[in-house]
């Protein structure tokens, strides 16, 4: 499918699966229960990557219904999941290529079970983490989108043809989508609300000195301190937060390079691996600085620097926390109980 349109790999798509469990399933109640009015349904062909947002495809296929959405991600929402899976099944790929992101769910009778990052995710979240584990097995060590698509395939047993969103099918625009949860800001705090919230604790002069002291450690290990943009990073942290739309480009350019790096490197090869992670630590950097119009949280560089460092993460987690402890709290006046 991705061979015949390549288009779709290179931007943000979310492609999912609902399985009737209890009762059945139409694309209807699909598209009511993730807000839509089933009235409004309208068959039409094509999609395009700037139709209105909330805008969903919808196709049964025998007892089951597809769900492909450009530039959006409902079918990966847990509070959309939660809905979905009601008396059913849901399986969900979505990937952004330009952020070299991708999410694979898994949801259940309104629960979300499993939620990777990738097939070789070691810290599964969702109430059964290793709900996926068994099938996920001989698949793990691809890292491309087709792998993922073949593993909502393998667990489905529903394949995506690549001709059907050309062809007239089921299409509704959601004008009233389910609200978010109360969640953490950033990727991050989802990940580890307790780091999360002990740096957030902590005064801006801690949160500047101890997310320098991580970045100058990446700079190091990851052989990025000679990048003019992470020189102009690491030279600002110890007075002010870095901004500007100079370092901002910069960082974008830099970005851009490492994603190409990766991308131009032989398939699981330990080279392509060294740039991936290579490529996460400069985005660290990137995060440091706020690009507008979109919300951004400098504490997502901690996510990062998480995939950055791998095994060594706990270690340098721990070293996070109590630099932030430190500051944390009544000692800082961020929080006096008396």
């Amino acid at each position: 499918m991705l061979d015949a349109q390549p288009e779709l790999l290179n931007s943000p798509w979310c492609w999912t699966v609902v399985l009737p469990l209890t009762k059945p399933v139409t694309v209807a109640d699909v598209a009511r229960r993730l807000g839509g009015e089933p009235a409004g349904v309208e068959d039409r062909a094509g999609w395009d990557f700037d139709e209105p947002d909330g805008t969903l495809h919808l196709r049964q296929v025998g007892p089951a219904v597809l769900m492909c959405q450009t530039g959006g991600w409902e079918g990966v929402r847990d509070e959309a999941l939660r809905w979905l899976s009601d008396g059913a099944s849901v399986h969900s790929s979505w990937w952004s290529n330009a952020n070299a992101r991708s999410l694979l769910c898994y949801a259940a009778f309104g629960r979300v079970l499993t939620r990777l990052e990738y097939l070789d995710d070691d810290q599964p979240a969702g109430e059964q983490p290793d709900a996926l584990d068994e099938d996920r097995a001989a698949l793990r060590d691809d890292q491309d989108y087709p792998a993922q698509l073949a593993f909502v395939e393998r667990r489905t047993g529903v394949r995506l043809d690549h001709a059907w969103l050309d062809e007239p099918h089921a299409t509704v625009v959601i004008r009233r989508p389910i609200p978010d949860d109360p969640r953490p800001p950033g990727t991050f705090g989802s990940t580890d609300p307790d780091l999360t919230a002990m740096f957030l604790l902590a005064d801006e002069p801690t949160q500047r000195d101890a997310l320098r002291w991580l970045l100058d450690l990446l700079a190091d290990e990851h052989d990025l301190r000679d990048e003019p943009a992470v020189h102009a990073v690491l030279d600002a942290l110890p007075q002010v937060w870095p901004t500007g739309e100079d370092l901002a480009h910069q960082l974008s350019l830099l970005r851009a390079a490492l994603t190409q790096a990766v991308d131009t490197s032989p398939a699981m090869s330990p080279e392509r691996w060294q740039h991936y992670y290579r490529m996460r630590a400069g985005e660290a950097f990137t995060a440091m600085v706020p690009r507008p119009p979109g919300p951004s949280y400098r504490t997502d560089a901690l996510w990062y620097a998480q995939h950055a460092l791998q095994q060594r993460w706990p270690t340098i987690r721990a070293d996070l926390w109590r630099r932030a402890r430190r500051q944390g709290g009544r000692e800082t006046g961020a929080m006096d109980t008396r």
